[in-house]
């Protein structure tokens, strides 16, 4: 029974490095080789127990298995100002202030340059427990994240919050457009979920 149960341990094992495989040829199909670079530079340089990915990266991931998502930009929350000591003292920081996402609080800013084109990570400060994350892999790394349901509610409860009606002279048609984009791809897969589930429970 015990080499049973070492050998059955050892399949379960190959198959858990074979999907992880698999997920990472995507991701090096899927993500600019640009945004590949940048996110391995993260990921040597910070403590990724540490930092968690909103934003593109976290639509990225929630919703490859259904879409093909581009990455551009990418979003890092973090609690601790000093986890970010080793971006600060190799690439730099700006200091800025969002008028968006903080609502006038500080957002902190790091370019990554490579094929003389550079890629913006912006770093915002926040309070894990009030934000629902898990964890997946990402080009052979696992990373934290905001969860699927995080990410939806954020795009669904934006759209009303950019508009221009409440935006007036700082209203950005692209951000209402990346919302509703972002908030319509969540949801239809909601729907194809549930109407799956209906049809299941007919049978």
């Amino acid at each position: 029974m015990e080499k049973q149960s070492n050998f059955c341990g050892l399949v379960i094992l190959k198959d858990m490095e074979t999907e992880e495989e698999k997920i990472l040829k995507e991701d090096e199909k899927n993500i600019f080789y640009e945004q590949q670079q940048a996110l391995r530079n993260v990921f040597e340089k910070l403590d990724m127990s540490k930092v968690a990915f909103v934003g593109g990266i976290a639509d990225y991931i929630n919703l490859r298995d259904y879409y093909d998502m581009p990455v551009n930009d990418l979003d890092i929350i973090y609690e601790d100002e000093a986890v970010l000591s080793p971006i600060q003292e190799e690439d730099g920081i700006t200091r800025f202030y969002s008028r968006f996402y903080n609502k006038g609080k500080e957002v902190l800013v790091s370019e990554y340059f490579v094929n003389n084109r550079n890629v913006h990570t912006d770093y915002y400060k926040r309070v894990f427990s009030e934000i629902r994350l898990t964890q997946s892999p990402l080009l052979g790394q696992m990373v934290w994240h905001a969860t699927f349901n995080e990410m939806k509610e954020f795009h669904n409860t934006q759209i009303p919050e950019v508009t221009s009606q409440v935006m007036g002279h700082k209203y950005e048609w692209k951000r209402l457009y990346k919302h509703s984009k972002k908030a319509s791809l969540y949801n239809n897969v909601c729907y194809l979920q549930e109407k799956q589930l209906l049809q299941t429970l007919k049978k």
